[in-house]
């Protein structure tokens, strides 16, 4: 059994991620393509692939930390104000990861990424949005009792199948498959004393989320923004650990050989000369041949599909060696990848034409209120996977895909 398919992981650092490393694999694949074509470009996947691994470093650094204070990364957190903290003490960058929280604009949006995302927590979201106002009011003994039955209720709900809630479930339930939150210094990590048992009543200010303790009424002291804003971190956690469980069971299809494909193009004479001859060109919107382009297109319903979240389509673009049995698999993979940045609206800016069978389309892209220039690489192949001219049967399609790449 592969890592990808144990059922519970707890990851030393991020890039142990299947998600990281399929990503790094579609990155090294590109850069043995860029010895054959686009070989300008070898930077921008060199600059890519730094970009990646400072991803997963800001995660592990996050959780060396904050984790053994038991705070989680999850998704929703804003990079640049991670950064920030990044360079604090503990206590400070505590200080700063509770001023997020305190943010109301900001806590409403991490409250909209999750009461969207699944119908049981959509039910829970006028209580919520109630926890929310108590927040904001400083009444903070009263944020951690509704949140905390906010999370054992939606647990419960999420897996009708098994009917428990976050309290009936043990540390290894809490290990999340290709999840920030599963660092081994995360979500699990942290369930420990969530789950910790009290006897005795005590008066002793906590600032830990010691569930047990506090419902129970055992626990008195717990009314501080601490304490409330681990309740608002642990439920985002939840939120992406369920995400991790409905994602879990779809495993990829083995990827194809790109050093198999490259060397059969290398052979190809008909290849060689048209490479040889190739001048590379950029094409602009405001150029007449721009969207009569079959990569224009391409990329026009690429995208178009992505804000329909029709993730079955997107799947159809990507570059693979598939039956449709595993295109199915794909859409799944698609979608985990993608329903989390949903897709407000899109505009194709240009056409770097690198070689008769690579195009890089830069568009600018807008999801959750902002707008950023994405490149996508496309490259044409044949129903098996093997690069071939545009004048010979095939489709074009994505080399690199998912919102990071």
């Amino acid at each position: 059994m592969t890592d990808d398919q144990r059922t519970a992981e707890a990851y030393q650092s991020a890039l142990d991620l299947p998600s990281f490393r399929n990503l790094l694999e579609q990155i090294q694949a590109a850069k043995i393509l860029t010895r054959f074509v686009a070989r300008d470009k070898r930077p921008d996947l060199i600059r890519l692939e730094n970009e990646v691994k400072v991803m997963a470093g800001r995660v592990d650094r996050f959780y060396g930390l904050l984790g053994r204070r038991h705070w989680i990364f999850h998704e929703s957190l804003p990079t640049d104000a991670i950064d920030t903290l990044l360079s604090l003490s503990p206590a400070k960058a505590e200080r700063s990861l509770i001023a997020l929280y305190a943010d109301p604009e900001l806590l409403r949006s991490f409250i909209r990424m999750i009461v969207f995302r699944f119908p049981a927590m959509t039910a829970r979201r006028p209580l919520i949005e109630l926890a929310q106002e108590d927040f904001q009011a400083g009444r903070y003994y009263s944020t951690v009792h509704v949140l905390l039955s906010v999370m054992d209720g939606f647990v419960n709900e999420f897996e009708p199948q098994e009917r428990r809630g976050l309290h009936a479930r043990d540390e290894d339930d809490m290990k999340a498959w290709d999840s920030v939150v599963s660092h081994h210094l995360g979500l699990a990590n942290a369930h420990r004393t969530f789950m910790k048992r009290f006897s005795k009543t005590s008066n002793e200010e906590v600032f830990e989320l010691y569930r047990n303790g506090i419902v129970h009424g055992v626990l008195l002291n717990l009314h501080n923004d601490v304490v409330a804003s681990k309740a608002w971190n642990r439920l985002f956690a939840v939120a992406d650990w369920a995400t991790s469980r409905q994602k879990q069971p779809v495993i990829p299809e083995p990827e194809p050989s790109w050093r198999e494909l490259l060397a059969r193009a290398k052979e190809n004479q008909e290849m060689k000369k048209a490479l040889d001859a190739w001048m590379p060109r950029v094409v602009t919107e405001e150029d007449s041949s721009f969207t009569n382009h079959p990569v224009h297109a391409a990329t026009v319903d690429y995208l178009a599909a992505w804000q329909r979240r029709n993730y079955g389509k997107m799947a159809n673009f990507l570059a693979s060696i598939v039956t449709e049995q595993s295109r199915q698999k794909t859409a799944g993979m698609v979608r985990e990848q993608y329903e989390g940045f949903p897709l407000d609206g899109f505009l194709v800016r240009r056409m770097n034409l690198t070689s008769p069978v690579a195009v890089i389309v830069e568009a600018d892209l807008t999801t959750a209120g902002r707008t950023s220039r994405a490149a996508l690489r496309w490259i044409h192949e044949t129903s098996t996977g093997e690069m071939t001219l545009p004048n010979r049967p095939g489709q074009w399609r994505l080399l690199l895909w998912g919102p990071p790449a």
